[in-house]
């Protein structure tokens, strides 16, 4: 039974339309609009405020000093980085080790 023939085709229309436009008018959907604010939602976009940003502050010295050992092993570790693994060593233990090297290092 073909829908042409058997004269459903405007019901079928009619309802797809219908379909169409309670999906359209659901929250989220193509028309909707949010008069009513949800609390679950936040503000809308319009409505937030935006906070002044907080100026970083400044590293201690020895956040300074972990850079520092950190940049050099890094940097250490890729020079070498073939060579190291194919003896097997890996990144944290490599690590490990350079970082104790280092901090004795900056010590001294």
């Amino acid at each position: 039974m073909s829908v042409r023939n058997s004269g459903l085709q405007p019901i079928l229309r009619n309802l797809l339309l219908a379909c169409a436009a309670v999906w359209m008018l659901q929250p989220g959907g193509a028309l909707a609009q949010n008069t009513v604010p949800n609390p679950l939602r936040g503000k809308p976009a319009e409505e937030k405020t935006e906070a002044p940003a907080k100026p970083k502050r400044e590293r201690s010295a020895k956040q300074k000093e972990n850079d520092d050992i950190m940049r050099a092993c890094g940097a250490s570790w890729r020079a070498e980085k073939a060579s190291l693994q194919a003896k097997g060593e890996t990144w944290r233990n490599y690590l490990k080790d350079c970082r104790a090297k280092r901090k004795a290092e900056h010590k001294a």
